[in-house]
């Protein structure tokens, strides 16, 4: 019941947003909201509000990290697979290029420890440490495909 309320006023709100303009959207804090939907995989309010309005896929922080980089950071995969999707075409150059305030890459954010919160999940140092080595075994490998695909597609041009 509390699922199909929340439902609904997301389909209210993604209908509201399709009418706002880039001011009224930080005025809304409408990208703050996708930034923070990142953080914690809330997979459906970013792909309504995608919906919505793509360009809100774009949000990014003080420090200059995007969707994507918290989605590392915090390690939500259904969040990180969204670079994968049909409707960041264009933009993708962007995405594995990107630096934040840090000077970190996508890559770097990968290599860092993952939140405290997601290492209790499994007890012990050597089991957290296989989980993070398996996180990072997998977003590398997605992104070292994904920039060899982008590469191969722009020599083909």
């Amino acid at each position: 019941m509390t699922h199909r309320l929340v439902l609904e006023i997301l389909n209210c709100l993604s209908q509201k947003i399709q009418e706002f303009k880039e001011s009224e959207l930080r005025e809304a804090s409408a990208y703050d909201a996708m930034l923070k939907a990142a953080k914690h995989g809330n997979i459906e309010f970013i792909v309504a509000m995608r919906k919505a309005n793509p360009d809100l896929l774009w949000s990014i922080d003080k420090n200059k990290r995007g969707i994507f980089s918290h989605a590392i950071l915090n390690r939500r995969k259904e969040v990180f697979q969204l670079i994968h999707d049909a409707s960041v075409n264009g933009r993708k150059e962007i995405v594995r290029c990107r630096v934040d305030a840090f000077d970190n890459t996508l890559l770097h954010l990968a290599g860092n420890l993952g939140p405290s919160f997601d290492l209790h999940r499994r007890s012990g140092p050597a089991l957290q440490m296989q989980r993070e080595i398996l996180w990072f075994q997998v977003s590398n490998t997605c992104l070292i495909v994904y920039i060899f695909s982008l590469h191969w597609t722009c020599t083909q041009k």
